[in-house]
């Protein structure tokens, strides 16, 4: 349902951007005001350029806020990496140790009692 809505969100903005686009051809002057000259481009041109550079930062903004919790969950993966090998090893003393010694005999269940026929 979510990919559903997603999809058709991206696409209702997709067609806004070409309507955006279509309907601004029309060049504009860009020049950085300590640089020398500017650049003609269409304004659908900045449009997206800003849209872009947008999408990038914000981005790198969600990538560096989920630092933590990534670095935590590395934390926590090499602990129970480190922890379930210290379970085999504990494994492997407990077999080496019940292989080495004698085994007791084992109790045997009681033999049931012959059924009893009522002769008569």
């Amino acid at each position: 349902m979510v990919k559903l809505l997603r999809l058709l969100l991206g696409l209702a903005a997709l067609i806004v951007i070409l309507a955006f686009a279509i309907a601004n051809r029309g060049p504009v002057d860009i020049g950085l005001a300590p640089l020398p000259g500017a650049i003609e481009v269409p304004v659908y041109a900045v449009f997206l350029f800003g849209l872009v550079v947008g999408v990038l930062v914000g981005g790198c903004g969600v990538w560096l806020s989920g630092f933590r919790q990534r670095s935590e969950g590395r934390r926590m993966r090499n602990k129970v990496w480190a922890l379930q090998n210290q379970i085999d090893v504990l494994k492997q003393q407990e077999e080496k140790a019940r292989s080495s010694r004698p085994s007791a005999p084992q109790p045997r269940a009681p033999r049931p009692r012959a059924l009893q026929h009522a002769s008569g």
